[in-house]
């Protein structure tokens, strides 16, 4: 309003009347009533009133009071405004003054009203993540672009006057081109009456804009008089002045709120007594300081445009997907544009795209649209978002309950799976599914339509599952146990589809104490519902192991009725009673098998598999060739033909005592000849001649002859299920450099070069090893350059996509085969400089390999490849070809890991705690074993050619005899309170096992941080490697025939044990490591593999994308 006229305002304001209540002096020049709603802020220099009219909405409403005790004209300021209007007409993030309207009273500025500004959004839940404040910052520079290049310059920008919508598109508003340009530095009366609105004391005016008494802009502030800095260049505003108040304003949003200047500390650091560097050394993004830094330079003239910006500091800013820009668009068409962009989302972008869903899916108008927004928000849940639910969860329950079955139905899946990627509760989160959960949970589990009902009767034992280990069964799990046991209740009460969905989850529901069998028994009684019953009898047959032998002798056994008039209610029935057969005593078994009798007669073919195998079952009984007579009468009834009933006979999985064994010659099952074949060269396709050979097929060796049956040959195959289990298989001679080697924990070389987790490393068999990352990487590393220097770089580079899951070394090919997440397979060849790919395939969309091994048949090697889709496909290794596949069972969970020995075996183990036997020479499956605790198993390692090692999420490692089906130890982390109470400690989940060739030792990583030394065959010797504190006292307990081997952090060692001193000195060696060395990782351990060359090493990968090698 003039540099001139700025002193005399300041010293008329304290003259001016109140403000009066209302807006009635508008009706005249809008036409309309303007209706007054609050006031939003009120200074001495101006109002700002929220106001609301009938056709345009709400608006704000800026109103200066003329100076009652001078004459003033704002004829000339109104016109500056009405051109700056004009100027800025289609600009996209400039919110200008839509009119200016004047009387003998006061000047009224209208400009559209936006909820929320930056001061505000910073302090309000769910709190800006680095990368929307990126974002913001961003925007900040666009929209100075944007005005400076029309020519227009702001004045004063601030957070209060950056105003934003719900999904973080923001606005530059309230241009001041009539607040003065220049301020006296020894005078803040000038300041606090136009810049400090809000009492705050803060400034973020460039210092250039303060000026000096008798300094040239003094002079020609005097010479100008009131009014006349409009004319004057010199005292015009210039777009560094801008630039330095937004940097203060970026700088703002990345302190939390807090401002880089006090109207003090800003005139110290035009004085030069404060650097920008001190200023900014507070900001945590670095990379933000530094562009900070460069913005509030003291000279003007150093700094840049807000397009140099843009442009020099590109790398910093998130690329935002299109329906950011798309203000004006509708929420279905932006629905619509963020679902195309979905498979383009990266973790840059997930919290700004999850920002525009979460604003725009509740307003969409088609259902479609929602589910659409539903998608992407679990997309975004699985980024950067991962284990946060503060932003989405809220959205997603509100669509639980949207006028559209399907929208209710997704959005109840989608909680499920959005509290499943939650690792751990935050305190502000603890009380999360009784207080917030459960109660949704209730209302919805009365939903109006069948689909939703069936929903929530589905999700409730993942729900359970997830409650409980996030709250370590403690007592929060308990009041929510009550509130789930009052939802299950409703819901056995619904209509039959609801009641077979919650039979589904009942194996869940149990183990959690939320439903007992008094609840599913009472399903029996619907006779209309052939379907329920025979659920109900597959339910028994899953949850078996669950149901103790009281239960299932006095309330399961004697409600099987075979009599049921519908043949699959009888099939799974029967199949239930198979299960049940340890539990059920003699007299029970006898009393069934001669209810099952008269099936023979009866032309039953759908169960006839089942009826043999459950007679097979009852072998073990006294009188065994009676029982096997019993079993070939009704398998000749029931089968096809005599190879059938080989193969149901062969098919018994429970091995016979030896008093009790039963000739196939006896029974009168027929034996066949199986013929041999050789094995071919893995490098030679099937379609490629043998190089150096003068024929396509390769001579037979002696040495390479497997036993194998003719194709389509079901009763050979169902016969070798059993043969498989006792082969011998020729011992290898061990390595000599592994013996007696205990880790030293001594830091050997650190390589800092993945940018994501470490999740694979394996050695070559020479010094050479190999790592795999989940930012998509494969690097090739050298073990003898690490005698030279502590740092190095890795050889070579190989980038295969996505997220490296699974790596394998097979040491005769050497040849390394590793996967990704995104379907990619690739097999590798190290060489002293180089990764040479030999072959590469991609899987279909939506199926990648999980884990990695190596097979062996009359074809050579293979590569098996167990898949997201719980199958384990066989390929060939020279060109990854399929050649086999091996479909697991669904049921018994998603398959997270695999082990083989190479040649006959592989073990593949879940998430359930089950774990598979595969013949790999003849691709079927042989036994499936149960863990003994019941956990996510998450590595296996082969221990002896009849032996595995699993280890799981709880931190234990477990043994497991093959043959014999018992676990004969189990080594944990966990305190012997948590071992026998079962409770999970997710700190302590093992990520990764490292074994010596023929070694009796096993090397563990953990979420702890830890890697731990386990010695197999002397438990005492075992040890934390990387701990500085005294060596953790062991105890141990047997149980079940199984040995217990746990860590007792809390217990105390007595002085005088032999144990004692050795843990004592080994804590001393890693104490002297720990701090000459920093062996010790940061964060999680994600893998771990022993390099044998040219000395034995252990080589660490960490979350952090670090690894770090280990004497």
């Amino acid at each position: 309003m003039g540099q001139t006229a700025s002193h005399a305002l300041v010293a008329a304001a304290d003259l001016q009347p109140p403000l009066a209540m209302g807006v009635s002096g508008l009706e005249t020049e809008l036409g309309e009533t303007v209706q007054h709603i609050k006031m939003l802020g009120s200074t001495r220099f101006m109002k700002t009133i929220l106001c609301k009219h009938p056709k345009e909405g709400q608006l704000v409403l800026h109103v200066f009071m003329r100076p009652v005790s001078m004459p003033f004209d704002v004829t000339q300021q109104i016109q500056v405004l009405r051109t700056q209007y004009t100027k800025l007409d289609g600009a996209q993030r400039l919110l200008s003054h839509t009119q200016v309207i004047s009387d003998d009273r006061a000047v009224y500025i209208l400009r559209q009203h936006m909820h929320n500004n930056l001061y505000d959004r910073v302090s309000t839940r769910p709190f800006l993540s680095v990368n929307e404040k990126r974002w913001i910052a961003c925007q900040i520079l666009m929209a100075l672009r944007e005005a400076h290049e029309r020519g227009v310059c702001h004045g004063d920008i601030k957070s209060e006057n950056i105003v934003m919508t719900s999904w973080n598109l923001i606005f530059v508003a309230d241009l001041a081109p009539f607040k003065p340009t220049f301020l006296p530095v020894d005078d803040p009366a000038e300041f606090n009456f136009y810049f400090d609105s809000a009492s705050r004391q803060y400034c973020c005016i460039a210092p250039e804009r303060f000026y000096d008494p008798g300094s040239s802009i003094a002079q020609v502030l005097t010479a100008s008089g009131i009014n006349g800095s409009y004319d004057d260049p010199r005292l015009a505003l210039q777009p560094s002045m801008d630039i330095f108040s937004a940097g203060c304003v970026i700088a703002e949003l990345f302190l939390d709120g807090n401002p880089l200047f006090s109207l003090s500390r800003l005139l110290q650091y035009r004085k030069g007594t404060v650097t920008a560097a001190a200023l900014v050394a507070d900001i945590p993004d670095k990379q933000i300081a530094a562009l900070v830094g460069h913005m509030i330079q003291l000279d003007p003239t150093e700094r840049l445009s807000a397009a140099e910006y843009l442009e020099q500091w590109a790398s910093i800013f998130p690329n935002a997907p299109l329906a950011a820009y798309m203000d004006q668009a509708s929420p279905d068409v932006r629905m619509r544009a963020l679902y195309d962009e979905m498979d383009e989302v990266d973790d840059d972008v997930c919290e700004i795209t999850a920002s525009i869903a979460c604003a725009n899916v509740r307003n969409c108008s088609l259902p479609s649209s929602r589910c659409m927004g539903i998608k992407v928000l679990m997309r975004c849940s699985r980024g950067a978002m991962r284990g946060d639910p503060d932003l989405i969860l809220p959205y997603l329950v509100a669509l639980a309950s949207d006028e559209s079955p399907r929208v209710r139905a997704d959005a109840i899946i989608a909680i499920r799976d959005l509290l499943q990627d939650l690792q751990l509760l935050t305190p502000i989160n603890s009380n999360i599914f009784g207080d917030y959960i459960a109660p949704h949970l209730q209302y919805f589990a009365g939903d109006a339509s069948v689909g939703v009902r069936c929903m929530v009767a589905s999700v409730l034992g993942d729900l359970a599952d997830t409650a409980y280990f996030l709250t370590n069964g403690h007592s929060a799990y308990e009041a929510l146990s009550n509130q789930m046991r009052a939802i299950v209740g409703k819901l056995s009460f619904d209509e039959a589809e609801v009641k077979h969905v919650l039979l589904c989850a009942f194996p869940q529901l149990y183990e959690r104490g939320i439903q007992s069998l008094s609840h599913i028994i009472t399903y029996l009684n619907d006779r209309d519902c052939w379907f329920l019953r025979a659920a109900f009898f597959d339910v028994v047959f899953a949850a078996s192991a669950q149901i103790s032998r009281h239960a299932s002798r006095e309330y399961i056994v004697p409600l099987i009725n075979l009599n049921d008039q519908e043949v699959f209610v009888v099939i799974s029935a029967l199949r239930a009673l198979l299960r049940l057969v340890p539990q059920m005593s003699p007299a029970m078994l006898w009393d069934k098998l001669v209810e099952v009798q008269r099936f023979s007669k009866q032309p039953l073919k759908r169960g006839a598999h089942e009826f043999t195998e459950f007679v097979l079952a009852n072998a073990r009984l006294p009188m065994p060739a009676q029982a096997a007579r019993l079993a070939l009468e009704i398998s000749r009834s029931t089968a096809d033909s005599e190879e059938e009933i080989m193969q149901m006979m062969a098919s018994n999985e429970a091995p016979l005592a030896s008093a009790q064994t039963v000739q196939l010659r006896e029974i009168g099952a027929a034996l066949k000849t199986v013929f041999l074949t050789p094995i071919k060269d893995p490098w030679v396709s099937a379609t490629e001649p043998r190089v150096g050979t003068k024929s396509t097929t390769p001579e037979p060796t002696s040495d390479k002859w497997q036993g194998v049956a003719e194709e389509g040959d079901r009763a050979i195959k169902a016969f070798l299920r059993k043969k498989a289990l006792e082969l011998e298989l020729p011992q290898a001679p061990r390595r000599r450099r592994f013996e007696g080697w205990r880790p030293q924990g001594t830091l050997v070389a650190e390589l800092s070069e993945h940018n994501d987790a470490v999740t694979c490393a394996v050695a070559t068999g020479s010094s050479l090893f190999v790592t795999g990352s989940d930012d998509g990487s494969i690097r090739l590393f050298d073990g003898t350059v690490f005698r030279k220097s502590a740092v190095c770089r890795s050889r070579a580079l190989h980038v295969l996509g996505g997220r490296i899951v699974s790596m394998v070394y097979h040491p005769v090919l050497d040849c390394v085969v590793c996967s990704s997440d995104n379907g990619s397979i690739s097999v590798l060849r190290p060489r002293a400089d180089e990764l040479v790919e030999l072959a590469k395939r991609t899987m279909v969309p939506g199926e990648y390999a999980v884990a990695l091994g190596f097979a062996k048949d009359e074809r050579g090697v293979s590569v098996m490849a167990c898949t997201s889709r719980s199958r384990v496909e066989f390929m060939g290794v020279a060109d990854l070809m399929p050649q086999d596949v091996v479909e697991l069972d669904p049921s018994l969970g998603r398959p997270t890991c695999m082990a083989s020995d190479g040649s006959t075996l592989a073990v593949v183990a879940t998430a359930k705690g089950w774990l598979q036997l595969l013949d790999t020479r003849f691709r079927i499956t042989l036994k499936k074993y149960r863990h003994l605790m019941s956990h996510p198993i998450t590595a296996l390692n082969m221990y002896t050619a009849s032996s595995i090692l699993a280890s799981t999420a709880s931190g234990d490692v477990s043994l497991l005899d093959l043959r014999e089906s018992k676990w004969p130890l189990c080594v944990s982390s966990r305190s012997m309170q948590e071992l026998k109470s079962n409770e999970v400690n997710r700190k302590l989940r093992i990520n990764a096992m490292a074994l010596a060739p023929h070694m009796h030792y096993v090397i563990t990583a953990s979420n702890d941080g830890m890697l731990r030394y386990w010695n197999l065959d002397q438990l005492s010797q075992s040890f934390v490697i990387n701990s500085s504190e005294t060596v953790p006292p062991y105890s141990s307990y047997e149980l079940d025939n199984t040995v217990y081997y746990c860590e007792n952090v809390n217990v105390p060692r007595s002085p005088g044990s032999s144990r004692n001193q050795i843990g004592a000195r080994l804590a001393n060696d890693v104490a002297r490591a720990q701090a000459t060395n920093n062996s010790r990782p940061g964060g999680p351990v994600t893998s771990v593999c022993i390099l044998g060359s040219p000395s034995v090493m252990l080589v660490v990968g960490l979350q952090s994308g670090a690894i770090r090698v280990l004497l």
